[in-house]
């Protein structure tokens, strides 16, 4: 209990501000990409109980059954991803559970901030941190201007085709999303449905220019000070569990949102302290 608001109470306005209460919902992708906007930070389906999800909101629903057909609920909202992706409405990549996330710009180089590997991936080679593979992904936009599509960043990686080859680029290409180096690009000018890729330090220099000059405990603060305002409050421990987040960069973020009365610890949660 906090000043006579519980958990449970803002629960339901969670539920509410996610539209997942039954009344509210997310029609279209238009709501969708102001949804994207309110909240900074969305997966495109259900990946994390702290974060909101585009699929859920559609139906109004937490936790709503999928169906992978694509005449079914879940198969319409999966066509979004275009739409918003090719109208550039916000930044796309594996975050959250290593699942498809959307990143308002506007937060983008606080995520960056806190969820970048800041290291150049050549010296993560060095040290034994990333793979053969995924520094051939990487080294295969020496000279390519920027932006490859799958075919093309598979073809210069040299992963042929073939169900092996398939799982091995795959792999690679998690290991960089995850580490937030490569970024899933959307072809504004094209009518194809097809995914393209950058490297996050050269299509976004800018936003990563911004990140750096941030410590990421304070990125994540100024972010969860931003992110409370709409969901309320958040598990820390499972928050930095799904977004990859080291614990003494969550608990000094905490600390100082706490002594800033930003937020409050109430049971284990961090509650935003502007709830009225």
């Amino acid at each position: 209990m906090m000043e006579g608001v519980d958990i449970e109470q803002l629960q339901t306005r969670r539920l509410r501000s996610w539209c997942q209460d039954g009344e509210h919902r997310v029609p279209d992708p238009e709501a969708a990409k102001q949804f994207i906007q309110r909240h900074g930070l969305v997966t495109h389906y259900a990946a994390s109980a702290e974060v909101p999800n585009l699929y859920d909101a559609y139906m109004s629903e937490p936790k709503a059954k999928l169906d992978a057909s694509w005449d079914s609920p879940s198969g319409h909202v999966y066509v979004w991803r275009w739409d918003i992706g090719k109208s550039l409405a916000a930044f796309y990549g594996a975050l959250v559970a290593k699942k498809p996330t959307w990143i308002a710009w506007d937060v983008l180089p606080l995520v960056l901030g806190f969820g970048m590997e800041r290291r150049d991936p050549e010296d993560l080679y060095v040290d034994g941190l990333l793979s053969n593979d995924a520094i051939r992904i990487v080294r295969a936009f020496e000279g390519a201007g920027g932006v490859l599509s799958t075919k093309e960043l598979r073809k210069r990686a040299g992963f042929p085709t073939g169900k092996p080859e398939r799982a091995a680029y795959l792999k690679a290409v998690e290991e960089l999303d995850t580490r937030l180096l490569l970024a899933k690009v959307f072809d504004s000018e094209s009518a194809a449905d097809d995914m393209n890729h950058a490297l996050i330090g050269v299509k976004y220099a800018g936003q990563v220019a911004e990140a750096v000059q941030m410590t990421p405990s304070d990125a994540l603060g100024r972010f969860l000070d931003r992110y409370l305002s709409q969901s309320f409050f958040i598990d820390p421990r499972l928050f930095a569990k799904h977004l990859r987040i080291p614990s003494p960069v969550m608990d000094k973020a905490v600390e100082d949102l706490v002594k800033n009365d930003v937020a409050r610890r109430v049971d284990g949660w961090l509650v935003t302290a502007n709830f009225e």
